[in-house]
Formats: structure tokens, sequence, C-alpha cells
């Protein structure tokens, strides 16, 4: 109730205007509102940003009800991002009051209002939803508005139409026409001081300042283009597809997470300079040291390995652990490596952070863990947002090599095949593997890129680069 005073008070000068029977009517009803909860004391709850790149989401399940306290901490509901399902926790204390976006309602708007609530003790049920907001769902009836101070000043102030004005054909700079699209102001109204009677941007910013105005909320069709043959042409749909009649075939529907992965993939490919290059590596050491540390019931994948040697990589050509940030470069001093992980909705990166400083079993279990909960749409944004270098791994399906596209801002991502067997030049068998580099032209040039699979290559070639002062150092050692 104080704060629906408070709120008042402050919008009392804005009734000098409007008669005293209309003052009267507002006064009356706020009175009446007063032991209620007004539309001034409800607390809007909205969509967040819970992804770097996210732009809408999917709330997949509310965990709280209408009428249910909340409190910091308190897990309010579930968003599908563009890279994952991630818990949404409240910062607020109070009632959940009324939830505008019932679940699975698709592409909810970062910054869109989902829920509003009240303070405890106010009366729920009877709340009005904030205004200025096109939530997806009314769970009242909002036929007849509400009399609020607003709408009260809104009717009863004259406002000039400006809808029939073309502001574009006018002979006046961008910035006036702009002010005058803005303020609704007809430019009849505005005495000209320029030369040849032009409309000048401080007549109008006088005008606006003498008349007390404010900018009004402009739309789409308030904004009046002139239409030729070539915009009408450019802007026709293009026919339909023909049906491909007698084939069956069942509508796939592109997920949320499938869009964004899209557009960041075609956003990489047309404003990063791609560069590649490709090392092929002896993994017979590898494979015999997997042998012995799985004697010992330690196991250990070629991914673990991989992720190894490129995070000593990293550290030795540090100019590879970059991102782009704005219009230039910068080297980061954490080696945070983001491990491609295939879900069911598309591609996530779990990173493995600090890999340099991890031991190869560390790794292993890392990595376990954060595939596991990316599968299941359990990972905390903290989890997969970030990350230096990115390590695509598919092998396991017996891809020989590949390319893959960088994960922007990152400077470069490793695309590894499978181990494949050839004779060598004594005629003997040799496991080997190609690993792709895809790196930022702009960040890394071909030397520094060379450099980097050189050493790559090293530690692949000699695995006990891995396990040097760790606990899997010291067991291999024993069995020697």
């Amino acid at each position: 109730m104080a704060s629906a005073l408070l709120n008042l008070g402050r919008s009392l000068p804005k009734l000098k205007n409007v008669c005293s029977s209309t003052l009267v009517r507002i006064l009356s009803q706020h009175e009446k509102h007063f032991h209620l909860q007004s539309i001034l004391g409800a607390e809007k709850i909205i969509m967040p940003s819970l992804s770097p790149t996210m732009e809408t989401g999917t709330i997949v399940k509310w965990h709280k009800k209408e009428g249910e306290s909340i409190k910091a901490g308190d897990l309010l509901c579930d968003v599908q991002t563009d890279k994952a399902v991630v818990s949404m926790d409240t910062e607020e204390e109070g009632v959940l009051a009324k939830i505008l976006v019932p679940e699975n309602t698709p592409d909810i708007a970062v910054g869109r209002m989902i829920a509003v609530y009240v303070e405890e003790g106010d009366d729920w049920q009877n709340v009005e939803i904030p205004a200025h907001e096109d939530p997806v769902v009314r769970s009242q009836d909002t036929s007849e508005e509400p009399v609020t101070v607003e709408t009260v000043v809104r009717e009863t102030t004259p406002t000039a139409d400006t809808s029939h004005i073309d502001f574009h054909s006018l002979s006046v700079g961008p910035s006036v026409r702009k002010l005058l699209e803005e303020y609704n102001i007809p430019p009849s109204d505005v005495s000209p001081s320029g030369p040849h009677s032009r409309l000048l941007k401080g007549d109008v910013l006088k005008y606006i300042k003498s008349n007390n105005l404010e900018k009004k909320e402009l739309k789409a069709e308030d904004i009046m283009v002139p239409k030729s043959p070539v915009t009408e042409a450019v802007t026709s749909a293009p026919p339909p597809l023909p049906l491909l009649e007698g084939y069956p075939f069942t509508d796939l529907e592109n997920s949320n997470m499938r869009k964004i992965i899209a557009k960041r993939l075609t956003e990489s490919k047309t404003t990063i300079p791609h560069s590649y290059a490709v090392i092929d590596s002896n993994m017979g050491a590898i494979v015999q040291m997997r042998k012995q540390l799985a004697s010992d019931g330690i196991k250990v994948s070629v991914n673990d390995f991989i992720i190894k040697a490129v995070a000593i990589a990293l550290q030795r050509v540090p100019q590879v652990n970059s991102i782009w940030h704005g219009d230039g470069a910068q080297m980061v001093s954490t080696v945070d490596v983001s491990v491609a992980v295939a879900t069911e909705n598309g591609l996530i990166t779990p990173i493995v952070k600090n890999a340099a400083y991890l031991g190869l079993d560390e790794i292993s279990s890392t990595v376990r863990d954060l595939a596991a909960r990316a599968r299941e749409g359990k990972l905390q944004p903290l989890e997969f947002q970030g990350g230096t270098f990115t390590v695509s791994n598919l092998g396991m399906f017996g891809i020989s090599e590949f390319s893959a596209v960088i994960n922007p801002p990152q400077a470069a991502i490793m695309a590894l095949g499978t181990n494949r067997v050839i004779i060598d030049e004594d005629g003997r068998p040799q496991t080997r593997m190609a690993s792709t580099l895809s790196y930022d032209a702009r960040i890394v040039d071909d030397l520094q890129a060379s450099m980097f699979l050189d050493v790559y290559r090293e530690v692949m070639e000699n695995p006990d680069f891995m396990l040097s002062g760790s606990k899997l150092s010291t067991l291999l050692r024993e069995q020697l």
C-alpha cells in the first residue's frame, strides 16, 4: 500500500490539467485497491540471458506455482537455451503472483516478462500485470483497461495526429526528422530559424522544451517509407516450392538450440577468415600406455590424451590460446579446453578448465561427468560458457579426418579423426591419426599454427610428457 501511495504521489503533478471529477474518480479507485495489490506494487520477472549467445529461450518446466512463496536461491523454472536446459534460480523474495508464459512456449525473447511477484502479505490473486508488456497469457480478463493515473492523463491530454505526414520527404536533416518522429510534432508547428526558412535541430529542441513534450513509442506503422517498384519487387514473397507428390515425409521441428547453432556457424564462416593445417601423429606410444593403465584398472581414452596434449601445446604457443574481442585479439592466461559433445538437440561444448594443470585421470573423470550431464541437460552456464580452444573428435564414428568450424570468439578448433593402421617403410604396422587445426587468420599466422601443431605432435608421440609429476607417472615407473 505504501508503494502505491508513493507512486501515486509522484504522478499527481501530471494531473494539473485534469478536471476535478476525473481526479476524484481516480483517487476513489486507488483508495479501493490500496488494501489489495495495485499495478504499481507488482514486480516483474523477466527471461534472463543464460548464455552469451542466447536471444530466445523456452521454459521447459515451472518449479513454482502461482501463490507459492519464493526466496533468493529457489529453483524457479527450467529454461531451454541455445546451449542446454538450464535451471533458473530466483534472486527475489515474495509470492509468485502470475505466470505469464506457460511451459513449452517457444522463442521467448530475452528481457521479456515471464511472471510477476508481490511482497509477502499482498493479495497476489488480484494483482494487475504491469503495463508496456505483451505477455503470452493473461490470467485475468483485460477487456476493460484499469483506470490509472497514466491512462487518464493519456486520454485527457490532446495530441497531434502526424500519421499522415511523410517525414522522410521533408527537406530537413536526419536529426531533425528523428526528433519530429520521436516527439510526434507536425513540422508546421515549429518556427524555423535557418536559412531560407529551413527547420533546424535547435528549433525543434526549443519547441520540445517549451511545451514539455515526452517521447512517443514508435511503431512500424508510424514510419512511412515511400514505396517504389524496386522495393515492392524485393519485398515480395518468393513463390512456394512445388510439393513432391507421392513421397511420404515427416516434418522435423527446428529447435531453438539448432537455430542458434546454425546462426553461429554461419556467422563464423562468413566473418572469420578460416585457415587450415593438418598433421599426422604416430599413436603407437599412446596405444601402449593405455594398455598399461588398463591393466591396473585405470581407463583413459584417446580423447583424454588429446585434451592434455592440446593444453600443453597452448601453454608453449600461447598466441593460439586467444579470443577475438571487439576489434582485436586477447591472449588468455588460463587454458580452458572446450570438448564437443553430441546431444539430442545438437552439439554443446562443456569446458575442462585449467586443463594444462590436470592429470590424465582428472581430465578423464571431468570429461565423463561433463558429457553425462550435458546429455541430460543439467550443465550450469559456467560449465559451457567461455573456453579458449575447442576439441572435436569424430574418430569413434570411423571418420578419417575432417575440418571443423571455429567456435567464436575462440581463435582455433582441433578436429580429430579415427586411428588408422598403415605399413611403414620397414614393413611394420603403425597406428596413426590425422589432426586438423582450423584457426582464425586474424589472430594466428601460419608460423604460429605450425609451431602449435609441432608441439602437439611431439607430446602425442611422447606421452610421458603428459604424466610428468602425476600419480600415473609414479604408477608406471613402479611397473617398469
